[in-house]
């Protein structure tokens, strides 16, 4: 389902060569917070990367 936010935040974020843009807004049912988020999709992102490799 698609939301319209009115605070939406952009943050970039640059990592080795691999650049990263977060569009993120508050929600008030949030868990986990911005810096738990991204890490999580951070490494969710390399583990995928990782299965990718062919030796």
């Amino acid at each position: 389902m698609f939301r319209t936010q009115s605070n939406v935040t952009t943050t970039e974020y640059k990592i080795g060569k691999t650049n990263y843009v977060v569009h993120s807004s508050a929600c008030e049912k949030a868990t986990e917070n911005i810096c738990k988020k991204i890490k999580k999709l951070i490494k969710k992102d390399v583990e995928q990367m990782s299965e990718n490799i062919i030796f």
